[in-house]
């Protein structure tokens, strides 16, 4: 039943030409004159940029001297502006829910910039069919809930540590949670950094420092997000704390247990290329800066070993410490899980898994380090003991690939250039270096006088892609790439070869980003709420992304992802509240019938059941937990859940306005003998 109107239609119209987006396809001075006499509109125009400070203007002084009702703009996609032109209704006294927008460039001009005539009808009917969903917009309200001065950054690798600290800085506090044992994440892991080669802990170490010292920074570190709940302005987060059986209080960092331990276990540190003891320290700058014990590879658990206790002349070491679980409430996120190198076993083609010789990228980085299994020096694996003649490095292993990452990993090409430079200074006379690549992408600062600077040292490149890959009789690899550049059919013989492989986001990245409320992108990395102009922001209001959780990136895109969403985050919780808009699903108690299917497609946990005093089972929809997205809507057999902003009368309104005009134009045509409206 439609509701009678307590006062009538006044709508103002306003027509943007978005430079020549709209006004270089279709005459939007001619469009807006088009609705003069529109029943319900009292004024019309059109501008350059209705976004601009003039079309904000002139949107204001109308709202007042015409004492409008509504505003329609027709103009670009409603996601790039909607909420600036909501507020400029709000600031002149109209309900901000009271604005339709027509979508005139994304779903008309550059649809239709080909045919102008055909563009111009579309934009007709889209506004008129604006026009009459504005007859029936309603008020909508606003809601505050408070909000925690406090920030929860999951992953502490470059991305995380900058957030923690810029946040921290501010006089937030912060809980860093990191999955591993030490801070730093994957730069943790590098010698030096392109394209300058600075010594990466030397840039790096200082931030651990500061992490560990910050009083507004509580580290958890070897623990592990496991449930995010919504407490209205807030989040409710239980973290998993696992066992390091060793007192970070009380390790004296002697090493005693280290060198008596017996048992050994694959060092993931080093990416496998080698073992480490089972109670050892990463890294020597690791942060916490104490040992850890590896419960998998101990055998105090199967054989009762007890050495590196009894070794230990502080007492920090026990055996009985069990998991154990916090709950904290903050008033944000940021995730900033990082990434990991695809699994090399997935390139069989290219000897991975199958090929002592084949090595990754990030493998061949730790033997560049100084703390490294070969403390800096270039030896074969697996033996390590030679130095190689002759190294391939290939890039794109697995990426740019259809069959397997068809995105870009991003800093690739600089990673294996590094690689190249740091070798052919250690052996400038030694080792031949080669480069297959695909395409060689140079695009950051100083990126391309430091590809200059490599291909001019005598490091040999070909353009082309790797085949027929085998070992030989002396464990060296041969295989066969075509050169595009001199035409020939080249088959090469290497000591090793240098995997430069595809990027995936972080283990447990999927769980977490479904936790938080974060959408996914190709390839499973976490989605922005938009690319340009909200690139950490999230669908989930208090969420933020920040580095290669996102998409690959390097230390410099990851520094400055860091610190937007540090900015961000910060933003949102010095407010001390959040201001939720009421458009949200709501359910009509006397329809409902209690089914449940609106809270099992729910994808934010809005919904949950509850039973009333005359025992009906009803649902019930949070209104912080809600975007709107109209999930609920859809399945409900009933038609008890509506979305406000998007009521059956409005959408009825919107979509009987597009087939009125049409009728209107088709009679014009008929009357007129084909002319166009």
């Amino acid at each position: 039943m439609t509701k009678k109107k307590d006062t009538e239609d006044r709508i103002g119209v306003f027509i943007c030409s978005c430079g020549t987006n709209i006004g270089g396809v279709i005459n939007v001075r001619k469009l807006s004159r088009e609705f003069k006499d529109y029943p319900g509109v009292v004024f019309t125009t059109s501008n350059m940029f209705t976004c601009s400070k003039d079309g904000q203007d002139t949107i204001a002084k109308q709202i007042k001297d015409h004492n409008l009702t509504g505003v329609v703009i027709g103009a670009c996609t409603p996601k790039l502006h909607e909420q600036l032109f909501r507020e400029i209704l709000e600031e002149n006294g109209l309900n901000p829910f009271r604005l339709a927008q027509a979508n005139l460039r994304e779903h008309d001009t550059w649809i239709h910039d080909d045919n102008p005539e055909e563009a111009y009808k579309v934009a007709y009917d889209l506004v008129v069919a604006a026009i009459e969903r504005a007859k029936k917009l309603e008020d909508i309200g606003f809601e505050e809930y408070p909000v925690e001065k406090s920030v929860l950054v999951i992953g502490a690798g470059i991305a995380g540590i900058q957030s923690a600290l810029d946040l921290a800085d501010k006089d937030i506090k912060v809980y860093l949670v990191e999955k591993y044992t030490s801070i730093g994440g994957y730069m943790a892991r590098l010698e030096k950094t392109f394209p300058t080669l600075d010594c990466s802990m030397c840039i790096l170490s200082p931030k651990l420092s500061a992490v560990e010292r910050h009083k507004n920074i509580e580290l958890l570190s070897y623990s592990e997000v496991i449930e995010v709940e919504r407490d209205y302005g807030n989040f409710r987060v239980r973290v998993k704390k696992y066992p390091r059986y060793v007192d970070i209080e009380k390790c004296i960092n002697c090493g005693a247990c280290e060198r008596n331990c017996p048992a050994k276990g694959p060092d993931e540190w080093n990416l496998g290329l080698e073992e480490r003891k089972a109670i050892y320290k990463p890294f020597p700058q690791a942060v916490p800066g104490v040992f850890f014990l590896d419960r998998e590879s101990c055998t105090h658990w199967t054989d009762g070993c007890t050495i590196c206790s009894e070794k230990c002349p502080s007492d920090a070491i026990s055996y009985d410490v069990e998991e154990e679980e916090i709950e904290i409430t903050v008033g944000a996120i940021v995730a900033a899980t990082g990434f990991i190198e695809m699994d090399i076993k997935e390139l069989p083609e290219y000897g991975g898994g199958k090929f002592d010789r084949v090595v990754t990228a990030g493998q061949y980085g730790r033997l560049l380090s100084l703390v490294g299994p070969t403390e800096g020096k270039i030896l074969i694996p697996p033996k390590f003991e030679q130095p190689p003649k002759r190294i391939a490095y290939i890039n794109c292993a697995g990426s740019r690939d259809e069959n397997r990452r068809p995105w870009c990993c991003n800093f690739g090409c600089m990673y294996t250039l590094r690689h190249a430079e740091m070798t052919q200074r250690l052996y400038p006379d030694d080792i031949e270096q080669w480069i297959i690549y695909h395409e060689l992408r140079a695009g950051g600062k100083e990126y391309e006088q430091f590809y200059r600077r490599v291909r001019e040292s005598g490091v040999r490149f070909v353009r082309g892609f790797p085949s027929d890959m085998t070992e030989e009789k002396d464990g060296s690899i041969s295989f066969t790439v075509f050169d595009q550049g001199t035409g020939s059919l080249l088959r090469l013989n290497f000591d090793m070869v240098v995997l430069t492989m595809a990027i995936d986001p972080s283990p447990g990245a999927a769980h977490l980003a479904h936790m938080i409320g974060v959408d996914r992108s190709e390839g499973g990395f976490m989605k922005e709420l938009h690319p340009k102009l909200e690139p950490v922001n999230t669908k989930s209001r208090g969420v933020f992304i920040a580095g290669a959780c996102q998409s690959p990136k390097d230390i410099p895109a990851s520094v400055a992802d860091g610190k937007a969403a540090a900015s961000a985050a910060a933003s949102h919780v010095l407010k001390g509240r959040v201001r939720v808009q009421m458009d949200k699903a709501v359910v009509d108690d006397a329809l409902c019938i209690g089914c449940g299917l609106c809270e099992k497609v729910c994808p934010f946990t809005a919904i949950s059941m509850t039973v009333t005093d005359d025992e009906k089972e009803l649902a019930e929809i949070s209104s912080i937990l809600c975007t709107g997205c109209g999930k609920c809507q859809v399945v409900c057999p009933t038609g008890a859940i509506s979305r406000r902003h998007f009521t059956t009368e409005q959408i009825e309104a919107e979509i009987l306005g597009l087939i009125s005009a049409h009728k209107k134009r088709e009679q014009a045509e008929k009357t007129s003998g084909g002319a166009s409206t």
